[in-house]
């Protein structure tokens, strides 16, 4: 939640017991299949330069600050320069069953009094890439900094040029944050660099995944994975905002197929699709000081709703199980809230950093959207029956030529959204086949009109319902 201070002004959240963190050390962290050791040239030299010589090429240090290394001379240098930084902990990664040292990486840019630390200088050898270990590797680093020294934002930066590198960082978790442009001169050329993190609350998902992938059972008798690090089906929560989301996404699958059968490869973007209903809905605020107009709640839900319904098609199409994990988690946030809005101020103030998360990261935020749907008063159970309702209108207007300009929007003397306020007036939103009753009401409502029969109406003033528009 946004917070305020005195003056009414947004603010971070409060940190009161919040304490420097120590600078990491030269340990062993052992794992089940590598152990990290602090680089020491006496002990990892010969295995490392042994590995990394088995390259073909020098191609895996084009994006790094040293190497490639012409002879074992300017190799043992390097390691000793690396081992001897007092502004990073460079360690070797060491294969259990063999005690070969493999590759490094390193915990650099330490910022003790933030919380704040780095992995960087991640060199791999041919025998190293693409291995438990190095999955591994990763994760030993991340439990060390983020559990063991308490540390609340690791990140990881790399050359923009740097594809494999910038994929590595998505594989393993990392958001991707933008880019600092000529922020680096290094081997005589600028580095526009992409900046990428994780912070300590997204830690547990993350971890219970990695936890998932290593796990002896997630690979066969070749030693070939059976499911993707973050792709194991059983680290989704069971709590109601994950039965909830599991829902929508159900239904939103519907409607895409019913709009696109391609929809799954289809170039859309989203993001901007999202960003345009943010501008819509702020149209609903009271923050025009050249013309008087009142807050109107129930179009600004309206609008949350569209969102979602983009959100949600961005989610689908990532086909990432830790992200709807976190979309889970953040919508459980919903099941306790007030049904009650706060001030235009607060909700203001919300909607700008999600929309500007939304175009920084070009992706849905849920944990934003779903503060924005708890400011603007709704709960779990409004939020699903709206988006409920508004997705069967919308598969409606599929169903009978919405895109071929077939669909009447206005039904006898009232527009479709009105039927189907009426309608969700009457229907029993607690049953499990809510949205295929209020799908059915509503055919059989506009059949009806087709046909030239009569409608039953409903003459009280209705307000329309938050899934509409």
């Amino acid at each position: 939640m946004v917070q305020l201070n005195d003056y009414h002004q947004p603010i971070g959240p409060s940190l009161p017991h919040w304490q420097a963190r120590p600078r990491p050390t030269r340990c062993v962290l052992h794992g089940k299949y590598c152990r990290l050791e602090a680089v020491n040239p006496e002990q990892h030299g010969e295995s490392l330069y042994e590995a990394y010589s088995s390259a073909n090429d020098g191609r895996d240090w084009t994006y790094l600050s040293a190497g490639p290394f012409t002879s074992r001379g300017q190799f043992d240098q390097h390691l000793h320069t690396i081992s001897q930084a007092d502004n990073a902990v460079h360690y070797a990664v060491v294969e259990q069953a063999t005690g070969r040292a493999l590759g490094t990486l390193s915990l650099m840019r330490i910022d003790p009094q933030n919380g704040c630390i780095e992995v960087g200088f991640v060199a791999w050898s041919p025998a190293l890439k693409q291995t438990r270990m190095a999955t591994e590797a990763h994760y030993l680093l991340m439990a060390y900094a983020i559990d063991g020294l308490g540390y609340r934002r690791y990140e990881w930066k790399c050359d923009t040029h740097n594809a494999p590198s910038q994929a590595a960082a998505r594989r393993l978790g990392f958001r991707y944050e933008g880019i600092f442009r000529q922020a680096i001169v290094y081997k005589g050329r600028s580095r526009d660099t992409a900046w990428f993190s994780i912070t300590d609350t997204e830690w547990p998902a993350l971890k219970a995944n990695f936890q998932a992938w290593l796990a002896p059972e997630n690979f066969d008798e070749q030693g070939r994975q059976k499911h993707r690090l973050g792709q194991q089906g059983t680290i989704i929560p069971a709590g109601p905002g994950a039965r909830r989301l599991k829902q929508m996404l159900t239904l939103q699958t519907e409607l895409n197929h019913l709009i696109d059968p391609n929809w799954r490869v289809a170039k859309q973007d989203y993001y901007r699709a999202i960003w345009l209903e943010c501008a819509e809905l702020a149209n609903y605020l009271d923050w025009k000081w050249w013309q008087h107009r009142e807050r109107n709640l129930p179009q600004l839900q309206l609008e949350l709703i569209d969102i979602l319904h983009f959100g949600l098609c961005d989610v689908l199409r990532a086909n990432d199980l830790l992200r709807e994990q976190e979309a889970a988690t953040a919508l459980d946030q919903l099941e306790q809230a007030p049904a009650s809005a706060s001030d235009s101020a607060t909700l203001m103030t919300a909607l700008e950093h999600f929309a500007l998360r939304v175009l920084q990261t070009r992706q849905f935020d849920f944990s934003g959207f779903v503060q924005l749907a708890r400011l603007s008063g709704l709960t779990l159970d409004t939020l699903y029956h709206s988006y409920a309702g508004k997705n069967a209108l919308n598969r409606l207007r599929q169903l009978r030529g919405y895109q071929h300009g077939h669909y009447h929007k206005q039904w006898g003397d009232q527009q479709d959204n009105e039927h189907l306020a009426r309608l969700q007036s009457q229907l029993p939103a607690e049953q499990d086949n809510y949205p295929e009753l209020i799908l059915h009401a509503l055919q059989d409502s506009y059949n009806s009109f087709l046909s030239g029969g009569t409608q039953a109406q409903n003459s009280a003033s209705l307000p329309p319902p938050l899934s509409l528009r």
